[in-house]
């Protein structure tokens, strides 16, 4: 198993499959996953916002109902996580199971399958294997509450906080919609979106690369007994790095 540290999974990657693997594993399904989630998370976000802030008798923009923001976050997230769970589940299958080739081409040399032949060797090979192991194309959405779940509390745990923090800023500090404020209000959404959606991110992940006989519940007991509390923090950093950027980055709002 790998160390449950960032830095040393990371080392035994970069010396067991080289700084490549960081990148090509999984990435075309993850450019997809990432289209479906964005689209939702993001793309719908102002459309949802204000319909919601007037049904409720509020403004628009930066001045809605706080309510909407946070209605409008967990709707488009929800529904991010519904669509893009059939790709969620196929780049976590598909990188769960990478490694190096041995020298014969027949077993792995290298990851959680060392010993043992490939299995997934691309997207559409993961795609096909999880249709087959499930009898049905719904299989693909294994794991959809759970996902969607993850989603809308990660969404309504960053974006909203991203513009109701730069509307607070301007409104009571006087800041002013520069680089700076961006920055900041991608520091507080991305500090708290990453601590609040770690629990069920865990629980996503586990799940997802269990047999499909595990639940929701039963995924949960299982992190509690192996680590308990903390268990559900567990690649709080590395989902940081991963949700920081994009925050710091977007300055649609």
């Amino acid at each position: 198993p790998y160390s449950p540290w960032v830095l040393e999974s990371a080392r035994r990657l970069l010396a067991e499959e080289g700084a490549v693997s960081f990148y090509a594993t999984g990435l075309p399904v993850s450019c997809v996953r990432e289209a479906f989630t964005q689209l939702f998370r993001f793309g719908t976000y102002p459309l949802v916002r204000d319909l919601m802030s007037r049904s409720l008798g509020g403004s628009e923009g930066g001045d809605a109902a706080v309510a909407a923001k946070l209605g409008a976050g967990l709707l488009g997230g929800a529904i991010s996580g519904v669509t893009a769970s059939p790709a969620d589940f196929v780049r976590i299958r598909l990188q769960a199971e990478q490694g190096r080739l041995a020298a014969d081409g027949r077993t792995m040399e290298t990851g959680l399958r060392a010993g043992l032949p490939p299995r997934l060797t691309s997207s559409s090979a993961a795609f096909s294997l999880i249709v087959r192991e499930g009898g049905a194309i719904g299989a693909l959405w294994h794991g959809t509450s759970v996902n969607a779940l993850r989603a809308a509390v990660l969404t309504m745990g960053t974006v909203p906080v991203y513009e109701h923090t730069k509307f607070l800023a301007k409104q009571h500090l006087g800041a002013k919609d520069a680089p700076s404020l961006h920055l900041c209000a991608g520091i507080v959404a991305g500090l708290l979106g990453t601590t609040v959606a770690a629990p069920v991110d865990v629980v996503r992940t586990r799940l997802m690369t269990a047999p499909a006989s595990a639940t929701m519940a039963s995924t949960v007991v299982a992190v509690w007994r192996e680590a308990g509390p903390l268990g559900f923090l567990r690649g709080w950093w590395p989902a940081y790095m991963r949700l920081g950027p994009v925050l710091l980055l977007y300055p649609a709002f």
